[in-house]
């Protein structure tokens, strides 16, 4: 699984950059993590960005809501959900929904920003009508959860940028036997040469493990139905 982080009208160039690049690598669908409001100020009213959104999605990509405009209550780029009530929490999901509706984007899926996912906003999830929601180890839908670890790479700060390429090799080594890993990329990542490679080859580690994109929505269509009520399995002998 393939997720494209941070996708906005001024990130566009970036996010269609990282589009074409895992193009280049595989065929199948990534997932497109939408922040309505990036940074308070970009809007999906205008511009090439819807359309460049809706285009991908009617070839396969899914579309996820994340958050809304990506920042803290301290006004940091980051964990927008972190230390939020549950109101706030539940306000900042609605208003996301509303402002990808009148874009023209649909999700069905919501991954809050740098994976800062409070107890509360799973309720919030459920009111806002959306099908899932995925944290940093788990993708949860009607009660159920899949185990679903994900890797990426760190652009923020300069000691982020020198360690995390080695830690995210260690962890792709380490989740060889994972039945699914998501691998996430984002826009900053692209405006240091080190980390374009490094997820470039994140990316071929991957699929040199026999992996191949899909998205949340197809994990959960292969999650096996539950048992009939009164079902007692049996032990193959």
């Amino acid at each position: 699984m393939i997720a494209l982080h941070d996708v906005a009208p001024s990130t566009l160039d970036d996010t269609a950059r990282w589009r074409a690049i895992v193009a280049e690598m595989t065929g199948g669908p990534v997932c497109l993590l939408v922040v309505p409001r990036y940074g308070g100020r970009d809007s999906w009213r205008s511009g090439p960005a819807p359309a460049w959104v809706r285009s991908h999605a009617a070839a396969g990509d899914e579309t996820v809501l994340h958050g809304y405009s990506h920042l803290s209550r301290a006004g940091r780029d980051g964990r927008e959900l972190a230390g939020r009530d549950a109101l706030s929490v539940a306000s900042l999901i609605r208003d996301g929904m509303e402002e990808m509706h009148e874009a023209g984007l649909r999700a069905e899926g919501f991954i809050a920003p740098s994976y800062a996912h409070p107890a509360s906003a799973d309720a919030s999830c459920r009111a806002a009508g959306l099908r899932w929601w995925a944290t940093r180890t788990a993708l949860h839908s009607g009660g159920a959860m899949l185990r679903l670890p994900s890797l990426g790479l760190g652009a923020s700060t300069a000691p982020r940028r020198a360690l995390s390429p080695g830690a995210a090799r260690l962890a792709a080594a380490i989740l060889t036997a994972a039945p699914v890993v998501r691998l996430d990329l984002h826009p900053a990542d692209l405006r240091h040469p080190r980390l374009a490679r490094a997820g470039r080859d994140l990316l071929e580690r991957l699929l040199g493990q026999g992996r191949r994109p899909l998205t949340h929505a197809a994990l959960l269509e292969r999650r096996p139905a539950p048992a009939p009520a009164g079902h007692v399995p049996t032990t193959a002998r």
